[in-house]
């Protein structure tokens, strides 16, 4: 093999790594590590080893997985790595090693890697929190909550490797159902996720901060059993013996469990919306308004979980002092900022004689700033109030003789 060809296989191997790490979304292949490519002379064609956690059924599962991942592994290369060729994968059991214990370690490896390549652009080591972001419906909302929050996150539409302007966090981006098990066993220090998807993988991590909010609103998220609007299914006792589609299979089956109910729980990898009746009897599915259930004809019987974003880390990383710092002033900004989506400041001037009846009228979170104007010409006041009421509060202020009334939007309110 020539140098540059080697140096090849190389940079195909770290990319199918990673590829594998952070954008395939089937829970088969969470357990694969990539422990060698030969790829052919012409990079028209690459051999791709496998090690697979599991026995014999669970790795053949997993390989047929892979190869039904093909072609978005190979888009992925084609897109990631300019290669005049982009060579047809082939994936193979690597029988050669020890199936378990070679998982994490490599995947520990690539992460580790990309830590002290940041490092040594960074022009100096440094101490470093590595700090997971959900990757999918939750990212654009947890970058517009640090942005609040004082964190400006950049992603490139073709990295899972966003920049930040904090030299003291390494910010990589993770599916939301796989956060919990990389913080779990401290591949990363911390991250976001959803309370749900630390329940399914059942992982033991430790609960920072619970930050509610979601996709489009300040409010928990639902998983949610529902089934076509014709059904005759109306409760969940009916579905005995009936057949469900979800991607929160391990929730669901407990769920299930507590109410005696024997029913199939099968994996969707997607569209779960679209397989009842056809497919399936029932779905449990996530929604935070519903309306995307009622566009689909589905109407809910019952509520499986509640979930909220948690903001989560490594047991370890905790007793660490530093660390443990940097994730409680982390947690204490995003609370902040998350509080002060809904509300605004309000400023204004009033009368000695208005005051008292201006204050009648002020709803606040705390009481108000109330401060002396020079000349005994009355009063600046000062509040934060609930968005939603202001509209309505300011002609009351007005016509009880406040003026000069501005007001502001508010990034972080720290309670």
């Amino acid at each position: 093999m020539t140098r540059r060809l080697e140096k090849v296989r190389g940079v195909i191997e770290q990319e199918i790594s990673k590829i594998i790490l952070y954008k395939l979304q089937d829970p088969r292949i969470a357990q694969v590590a990539v422990t060698r490519v030969e790829p052919t002379a012409d990079l028209r064609m690459a051999k791709v080893y496998v090690s697979i956690q599991g026995d014999e059924t669970a790795q053949q599962n997993t390989l047929n997985a892979l190869k039904h991942a093909k072609g978005c592994v190979q888009s992925e290369i084609a897109a990631h790595l300019q290669l005049k060729n982009t060579p047809s994968l082939t994936f193979y059991l690597d029988e050669g090693k020890k199936k378990g214990s070679q998982v994490l370690q490599l995947i520990e490896k690539v992460i580790e890697e990309d830590n002290i390549t940041a490092e040594k652009r960074s022009g100096e080591a440094m101490k470093k929190l590595s700090f997971g972001l959900p990757k999918g419906s939750l990212q654009e909302s947890t970058i517009d909550m640090m942005k609040n929050a004082g964190y400006r996150v950049y992603v490139s539409s073709r990295s899972y490797y966003p920049t930040v302007d904090d030299d003291e966090l390494s910010v990589r981006l993770i599916r939301p159902q796989d956060m919990s098990r990389y913080v779990e066993k401290g591949i990363i220090d911390a991250g976001l996720t959803g309370q749900d998807w630390v329940e399914e993988a059942g992982s033991d991590v430790r609960c920072i901060e619970k930050l509610v909010y979601a996709k489009q609103q300040l409010t928990k998220v639902r998983w949610v059993l529902a089934v076509p609007e014709d059904s005759s299914i109306n409760s969940v006792e009916d579905l005995q013996g009936k057949r469900i589609s979800t991607e929160l299979i391990n929730v669901t089956r407990n769920y299930l469990k507590e109410k005696n109910i024997q029913a199939e729980v099968e994996f969707s990898h997607g569209a779960t919306e679209a397989k009842a009746p056809d497919l399936v009897d029932a779905i449990v599915e996530l929604t935070e308004t519903g309306s995307s259930l009622r566009a689909n004809k589905l109407r809910i019987i019952d509520t499986v979980t509640e979930s909220a974003t948690v903001f989560i880390s490594n047991h370890e990383t905790w007793e660490d002092p530093w660390k443990r710092e940097k994730m409680e002033n982390l947690a204490m900004l995003f609370q902040g900022a998350i509080i002060a989506r809904d509300k605004v400041g309000l400023k204004m001037n009033i009368s000695n004689d208005g005051l008292s009846a201006l204050l009648e009228k002020l709803p606040s979170l705390r009481s108000p700033t109330v401060s002396p104007l020079s000349g005994d010409a009355g009063f600046a006041i000062e509040t934060i109030m609930d968005e939603s009421i202001v509209r309505n509060i300011i002609p009351e202020l007005k016509r009880v003789g406040a003026e000069g009334i501005i007001e502001y939007p508010l990034n972080k309110v720290i309670l």
